[in-house]
């Protein structure tokens, strides 16, 4: 399959440029690289370096997804070329069917935007995709600043049970806090 189109720049490289003490591979996965780029500069799981610089490739993975495959739910193009990367051979002639039929797919968002020359791995359930999400560590947030509509489509329950959006200050049921997803 052809890489699409839409990409101008590389923000997964960009994010890596800014740790020149680790040679970047942009053949490797980026989630793997992020790892060896942790233990690269000795920090810890918990540490706030990591934790900022976790933040900073789960942005660039974000940014570098809009500018591959698009961002704009409500654009039939961008459905699209996502349904075309996803190969999907049947698809929607309208944004409506578009927004319902990506319910049905479940894909890893990290290995949507690493594999841009194949499709990554569709897996038959939700379930299925939570499980390789966690054992690998290819986890994207819920809560991500730069991830649009087209995006979001694809997120998928990974921990727990998803509550929906709360307002601040609000409770949730029987003391659940907030879950993790992709």
């Amino acid at each position: 399959m052809a890489s699409p189109t839409r990409a101008t720049s590389n923000h997964i490289q960009s994010f890596f440029e800014q740790y020149p003490r680790f040679t970047y591979d942009p053949t490797g996965e980026t989630m793997y690289q992020f790892r060896k780029m942790c233990r690269s500069y000795g920090w810890r799981p918990d540490s706030e370096e990591r934790m900022q610089a976790l933040e900073g490739v789960r942005d660039a993975i974000a940014l570098q997804f809009n500018a591959s495959y698009g961002n704009d739910a409500n654009s039939l193009n961008d459905w699209h070329n996502l349904y075309r990367a996803l190969q999907v051979q049947d698809i929607p002639d309208t944004v409506k069917g578009c927004k319902e039929g990506i319910k049905t797919i479940h894909v890893n968002i990290c290995d949507l935007v690493d594999h841009k020359e194949d499709v990554p791995t569709k897996f038959p359930s939700e379930a299925a995709l939570a499980q390789y999400s966690r054992d690998s560590g290819k986890i994207f947030p819920r809560e991500n600043a730069h991830a649009g509509g087209l995006l979001r489509s694809l997120l998928r329950q990974i921990y727990g049970k998803y509550q929906g959006r709360q307002r601040e200050g609000v409770q949730r049921r029987r003391g659940q806090g907030r879950s993790r997803a992709r």
